[in-house]
């Protein structure tokens, strides 16, 4: 489906809705404003509904961090993981994932950026400078 430039603005419109005084989302704002585009139905709505989803889930990913280790992380751990993200986001959510393949380290995603300080990615580096 083709979203047009007006559908766009709409969508962004509505996002500005929907954050708080905090800068974070509101999510009973969305559910509200996603309801009452589904039951009225204006012009363009699916256009404007999958804009506004597409912002929205990108707001939701830019507030969440994704932390996957090898083996499971002690509460400890995750405390000291959750301190140092601190320092540099605020309003986190946490995922917590172990990947074996990893085989030591973690990676963390917070939006688009990634922290990879685990043995497999070192190794792999490795084996392309050799």
């Amino acid at each position: 489906m083709k979203i047009t430039k007006e559908a766009q603005a709409q969508a962004r419109r509505l996002m500005r809705l929907c954050m708080g005084a905090d800068g974070l989302l509101q999510e009973d704002t969305v559910r509200r404003i996603a309801a009452t585009l589904c039951d009225e139905k204006p012009r363009n709505y699916l256009a404007i509904l999958k804009a506004f989803t597409d912002l929205v889930r990108l707001e939701v990913a830019r507030h969440t961090a994704t932390v996957t280790s090898a083996v499971p992380l002690t509460e400890a751990e995750k405390n000291a993981v959750r301190a140092r993200l601190a320092t540099r986001h605020t309003g986190l959510q946490y995922e917590w994932h172990t990947d074996p393949e990893l085989i030591g380290g973690l990676t963390v995603r917070v939006g688009d950026d990634v922290t990879d300080a685990s043995v497999r990615s070192r190794i792999e580096r490795l084996t392309r400078l050799a």
